[in-house]
């Protein structure tokens, strides 16, 4: 019969192999969004995986500081993304109708949208990462603004 003390290690490894397994974010991204030097007030960060996989995003608090989670749980995998922002200003009130109340004007360019067109591409290694976002309103290199739809 195995001893207390056997029992014990052997359990403890087993909930580490457990833990060690589980695939949960192994990294954490913090920082402040700016556009042209002031920090924006609102809007949401999204982090997109390269290699592809789940996305991460975050709310931009009011100071313009954000911090990253992929669903409900703080943090992300380690390696490389690409990087979009969206922000509007606040939007006029809801219609007397019900639902939600109408977005405000974009207070990004356009080109900040999507994780394709923003140009923000970063590595994130495993462990605490401060990505500070500074965005202008040049557009990177290429940028052509979408056609209009008909």
């Amino acid at each position: 019969m195995p001893s207390t003390s056997n029992f014990t290690k052997y359990g403890a490894l087993l909930a580490l192999s457990v833990l060690v397994g589980c695939g949960g974010p192994e990294a954490r991204v913090t920082g402040i969004v700016s556009l042209s030097g002031k920090p924006l007030p609102r809007g949401t960060v999204t982090f997109k995986p390269v290699s592809g996989g789940a996305l991460a995003v975050s709310r931009i608090a009011d100071n313009g500081a954000y911090e990253l989670f992929t669903g409900r749980e703080a943090g992300l995998k380690a390696g490389d993304y690409q990087v979009s922002v969206l922000a509007n200003a606040e939007g006029g009130p809801p219609p007397a109708n019900g639902g939600p109340p109408p977005p405000g004007k974009p207070i990004t360019p356009p080109w900040y949208n999507t994780p394709e067109t923003s140009g923000l591409q970063f590595t994130v290694e495993g462990g605490s990462n401060e990505i500070n976002l500074e965005l202008n309103t040049t557009p990177p290199a290429g940028w052509k603004p979408a056609g209009r739809r008909r």
